[in-house]
């Protein structure tokens, strides 16, 4: 099972999907939209939110815990 597919599923029961880049170790959220994986670091302007593919979060993603309250 990919790590997007893990996502899918995990948005059927979760608030919140936090997430690790593995590349740089920054942290997040994320959630699907589309075909696609919504990634929100935080900034209040969110000036370092971005979209990626589902390919590319399964590569350069993981999940580090799902919040279900």
């Amino acid at each position: 099972m990919t790590e997007y597919d893990k996502l899918v599923q995990a948005e059927k029961y979760a608030h919140t999907i936090e997430i690790i880049e593995i590349s740089t170790g920054k942290t997040g959220v994320a959630n699907t939209k589309d075909e696609n994986v919504e990634l929100f670091y935080g900034a209040d302007d969110g000036s370092d939110d971005k979209i990626v593919t589902a390919e590319e979060f399964s590569r350069d993603f993981q999940i580090t815990d799902i919040i279900t309250r």
